[in-house]
């Protein structure tokens, strides 16, 4: 009963790590579709791309020392944090599977979790309200 308990904390913390992990990755990809938008644009490319707020103002944080002119340099820091977002998808799908192995390994057999409760169960009712 105790490695179960303790197999099911794993899993609730593995659970925890994975969500905040693909939400990290998800905002990395929206600040590096933003960096690809501001350098298209530098680049007067066609048709226009359109820029997210919530992508600019993650962005911004990553881009804080470029000049908005050096395209060059935009294009390095979008393929860099591009990079970076696709390794931390790949460890986040690495910690996911690791939870599953937990829960598969200490969790119970659904057998003698369905043999549990029929035991529980009375054979009678135990409840009257003083009828017959």
């Amino acid at each position: 009963m105790r490695v179960e308990k303790l197999g099911s904390a794993l899993v609730v913390l593995v659970t925890l790590v994975v969500l905040a992990s693909f939400s990290v990755q998800g905002a990395l990809r929206l600040a590096v579709d933003d960096l690809y938008a501001q350098a298209a644009l530098a680049r007067a490319d066609e048709p226009r791309p359109i820029r997210s707020p919530i992508g600019q103002r993650l962005s911004a944080a990553f881009v804080s020392d470029l000049t908005p002119e050096d395209v060059a340099a935009f294009d390095v820091r979008t393929q860099a944090l591009d990079h970076r977002a696709d390794r931390l998808l790949e460890l986040t799908a690495v910690v996911a599977l690791a939870g599953m192995l937990v829960a598969l390994f200490t969790g119970r057999p659904a057998l003698e979790v369905a043999t549990a409760r029929e035991a529980s169960k009375p054979l009678a009712s135990t409840s009257s309200n003083g009828t017959v």
